[in-house]
């Protein structure tokens, strides 16, 4: 009888092991309780989520959905059970980013794609990803290593303990219970330093395909950090958004990436320069000492999705490069630099990396991390094959013997 047989039968039930999942969340800021033990992870504190939807935000509505989604949070421990599950339920998705996946799914030539769900990894392995059924994700653990193709089978008591991480959405909110394991324990695992990552929609995640393959989770897995990933969907430099935030983190780093969307409005770069130096001085003052590198925007195909005609787009990477330079803690990263101009990086054609786009970034980045001053083009750039020289060929002097054919052949 499986996991999920045992878990409909109340009896069975008693003999498996479970523990809170509220203990095992990484990634969270908060968490709050809700009916029969459901928890709600969060990834802004209250005083974050009342400025996010309040008069001073660009699009409050849209960004009170997008800040209750779970981006960057993980349920993380070890166990030595071969089947786990996890109950949780996934809510829907917010007005706004359905209305982003649908134009991606017009290009798409199978139609409609998930886009997103809750990916799990066993050792460090991807080994899942997809949607709760019945608000239960389970998960086969053995079989992912190659210990495991031996087809040996350990004794009762005798399983080698076993990292399990599972993401949960990063385009929707959830809620989640319990753990609950055919094995003897689940244990969590020791909390990290972070990786705090302040952006919009493309550090949020949209649209990678799998929460584990933004850009921001695979830098903190390269860095070996816990992700509080506070990108949300349409946001900019908005002054006075991480007022409350660091009570709850300890970042070993941070990541800044905004500006995109002041492609698609109308702005002033006077008043936007104004906010990037507040949004900016507020970082420094909370966390001096922390390295800070502030990305300027990625590239885009202007062609295929141009630019408002009152922007002031094309001023904010130096508007940004112009307030860098005020803080000492602050690195400034080109993000023309960090991905490759090629839209088959892009998820919809025009702005959003794809999987091998994120990826491509994250390493770039990484590299840039660990040799200041290295350029993020010259990382995992793809080059042209060599060519080798052409050699004349000689003709055989006279009375020579004829070349072998099995040495040209």
């Amino acid at each position: 009888m499986g996991l999920r047989e045992n878990l409909d039968s109340a009896l069975a039930r008693e003999a498996l092991c479970a523990m809170p999942a509220a203990g095992l969340l990484h990634g969270e800021v908060s968490a709050v309780e809700q009916d029969y033990r459901w928890v709600r992870p969060l990834r802004f504190c209250d005083e974050q989520l009342r400025t996010l939807g309040s008069c001073q935000a660009w699009h409050p509505g849209l960004f009170r959905q997008m800040a209750r989604t779970t981006a960057g949070v993980c349920v993380e421990f070890e166990t030595d059970a071969r089947e786990v599950a996890l109950e949780v339920r996934v809510d829907g998705e917010p007005k706004g980013t359905r209305a982003v996946l649908e134009a991606i799914d017009r290009r798409s030539p199978t139609g409609p794609d998930p886009h997103d769900g809750i990916s799990a990894s066993v050792d460090g392995r991807h080994v899942w990803c997809g949607m709760p059924e019945q608000d239960l994700v389970v998960l086969e653990l053995a079989g992912h290593d190659p210990e495991d193709s031996l087809g040996l089978v350990p004794l009762p008591g005798m399983e080698r303990t076993r990292h399990v991480r599972i993401w949960l959405p990063a385009l929707r909110g959830a809620v989640v219970r319990d753990v609950i394991c055919d094995g003897s324990f689940v244990r969590p695992v020791a909390r990290r330093r972070q990786l705090l990552a302040l952006g919009d929609s493309i550090v949020q995640g949209f649209v990678s395909g799998d929460p584990s393959f933004s850009w921001p989770a695979l830098l903190a897995a390269r860095l070996d950090l816990d992700l509080v990933n506070q990108g949300v969907g349409g946001q900019v430099f908005q002054p006075g958004s991480l007022f409350g935030l660091a009570g709850y983190t300890n970042p070993a780093r941070i990541i800044v990436a905004f500006g995109e969307n002041y492609r698609y409005e109308p702005c002033v770069a006077r008043r936007v320069s104004l906010d990037i130096r507040g949004y900016l001085g507020e970082v420094h003052r909370l966390w001096p000492q922390v390295p800070v590198h502030v990305l300027t925007p990625l590239w885009h195909d202007e062609e295929a999705y141009p630019s408002h005609a009152m922007s002031c787009f094309e001023h904010v990477p130096d508007l940004i490069a112009a307030q860098v330079e005020s803080f000492e803690n602050m690195t400034l990263l080109d993000g023309l630099e960090l991905l490759e101009h090629d839209a088959s990086l892009l998820a919809d054609g025009f702005e959003h990396p794809n999987e091998r786009g994120c990826r491509q970034i994250a390493t770039r980045i990484n590299a840039v991390m660990r040799v200041p001053g290295l350029r993020p083009s010259s990382v995992g750039k793809r080059r042209k094959p060599r060519k080798r020289p052409v050699q004349e060929s000689k003709a055989p002097e006279a009375g020579s013997a004829p070349l072998p054919l099995d040495g040209i052949l």
